[in-house]
């Protein structure tokens, strides 16, 4: 009767505790939910979140040589672009979480990529492949909820051969913080408090798939 009645309580308490994460957004979910903002553990979110590049024809980082119409082809010794993220995955992206990485830049004369011929400015670090990546701005947001933007930063390059570049080609990785996400991340917090074992948030977690 004892077990009965503690077993009832227990999931009373996890029922609550997944009610009330739901009607708050997520909000109260540790980081430790979506895994950490190491780049090994990031998903690639291209396509659902979109950067959106514009030549920056008036910064003060500008160099000699050729400009070509609207921006889509260079040889300045030195280019300047500006960029914004959209998110229209219609989930939260978890903001620590969020970069941008620089895939390939190619030189438009016989296509080849060449990144590593290019000094790019002010990066954040290289993910595992060896690519520059930036850590996007979100106005001091926890999150880039859905369908908003973050705020717009520049991507500036030294490209001192001269070579005529198209445009970056740009990647989103991130962290996505969707239902099956913050269920999980309410069962291990509950696990922190003791008020579940790992094997009744294990069948919890079976019995919702």
């Amino acid at each position: 009767m004892m077990r009965q009645l503690l077993r009832r309580n227990t999931l009373r308490n996890l029922g609550r505790a997944c009610l009330l994460l739901f009607l708050l957004g997520y909000g109260g979910v540790s980081d430790r939910a979506y895994g950490n903002s190491a780049n090994d553990g990031l998903v690639d979110l291209t396509g659902g979140v979109i950067p959106l590049l514009t030549y920056d024809s008036g910064g003060s980082f500008s160099g000699g040589g050729e400009l070509f119409s609207g921006g889509r082809l260079s040889s300045r010794s030195d280019v300047r672009y500006l960029v914004r993220l959209k998110n229209q995955t219609g989930d939260p992206i978890e903001a620590d979480s969020l970069i941008l990485v620089v895939d390939k830049i190619q030189e438009m004369a016989r296509l080849r990529d060449v990144t590593t011929s290019l000094d790019i400015q002010g990066t954040d670090g290289n993910t595992a492949d060896g690519k520059p990546y930036f850590r996007v701005p979100v106005d001091g947001q926890a999150e880039l909820p859905p369908y908003g933007e973050s705020e717009a930063f520049p991507i500036e390059i030294k490209n001192p051969d001269l070579l005529r570049l198209y445009p970056p080609v740009l990647r989103v990785r991130g962290i996505r913080k969707t239902a099956s996400h913050a269920y999980q991340g309410a069962l291990q917090n509950l696990i922190q408090e003791g008020v579940v074992t790992p094997e009744e948030a294990k069948q919890s977690i079976n019995q919702s798939q």
